[in-house]
């Protein structure tokens, strides 16, 4: 055991199975499941660079990000239907906002700024929004503004520290704010039945595995007290669903082999998905 419980921050922790040369424990006390390595200060920094967004399946990353605008604008589009439900505008800020899409796909009732640790996809959303975006691990994000709602989509698996992380956006958000996160569930039964082979289970890119008792724990820890649980559609191109499955079938050739059939352009088609495996959380911040 290298880490206490990101959770409950127990030290016992039972082993689950090893991935990509990483460890992936379950506490003892909570059943928080995790990645149980320590990782350096710079790791965001180091780790989510370009590569991650083109030809990043080798991190559990994206085929072509931005050459999947099109889908990274449709599911957001479908995250504002949800929150137009609960809330009605304000000032936003969109945790590891890469290249600004759900930013620009927001109304003009929004007021919206970002933080995102990866330069070249933050320099893209800069073109747009100027110095609204900050080119930081969301850590070491300094602002003495206070705003209306957090989003974190696709975000909070990836962070080192997940307490911390929620603790600082508890201190970001007005007395009435709202939190909406994006985060696998490893409760499904997509994840139940595939195991070890589950996608997401992909260190060192995600590190922490929530489920709907986990993620609720820790927002309740800090602050948050969780409203609604729901799930939205995916929409992604052939070409990632031929990585996700050369990586689901745990052989490198075969996981090569999709990366290469991946790049023709005739694996660009865009399909809805939906395997109820990714929550959709929203959670109103209390006084504590």
């Amino acid at each position: 055991m290298k880490r206490s419980c990101p959770i409950c921050e127990h030290s016992r922790s039972e082993f689950m199975f090893r991935k990509e040369g990483f460890d992936i424990v379950q506490c003892s006390v909570c059943q928080a499941r995790y990645v149980d390595h320590q990782l350096g200060e710079g790791f965001a920094a180091d780790f989510y660079t370009d590569d991650f967004f083109r030809d990043g399946y080798h991190k559990y990353g994206y085929v072509d990000y931005v050459g999947d605008a099109a889908n990274h604008r449709r599911m957001a589009a479908g995250m504002i239907r949800f929150m137009k439900r609960h809330v009605n505008g304000g000032r936003l800020l969109d945790v590891g906002c890469a290249a600004g899409y759900f930013l620009e796909s927001l109304g003009p009732a929004w007021d919206p700024y970002g933080c995102e640790p990866c330069r070249g996809m933050a320099e893209i959303a800069q073109k747009k929004f100027g110095d609204r975006i900050a080119v930081t691990p969301f850590e070491k994000y300094r602002t003495d503004m206070k705003f209306d709602v957090v989003t974190m989509w696709d975000s909070l698996e990836h962070v080192v520290e997940p307490a911390l992380c929620i603790a600082a956006i508890h201190g970001l958000l007005k007395d009435s704010g709202m939190l909406f996160l994006r985060t696998p569930d490893a409760g499904s039964p997509a994840a139940k039945l595939l195991g070890r082979s589950w996608y997401h289970y992909g260190p060192p890119g995600h590190l922490h595995f929530f489920d709907r008792k986990t993620v609720t724990a820790l927002l309740g820890r800090h602050g948050f007290r969780v409203r609604r649980v729901v799930y939205l559609p995916r929409y992604v191109s052939l070409s990632e669903i031929l990585i996700n499955l050369g990586a689901m079938l745990g052989s490198r050739a075969l996981k090569n082999l999709s990366a290469r059939l991946a790049e023709s352009s005739r694996w660009n088609v865009s399909i809805p998905y939906q395997v109820f495996d990714e929550m959709v959380v929203m959670a109103s911040r209390e006084a504590r």
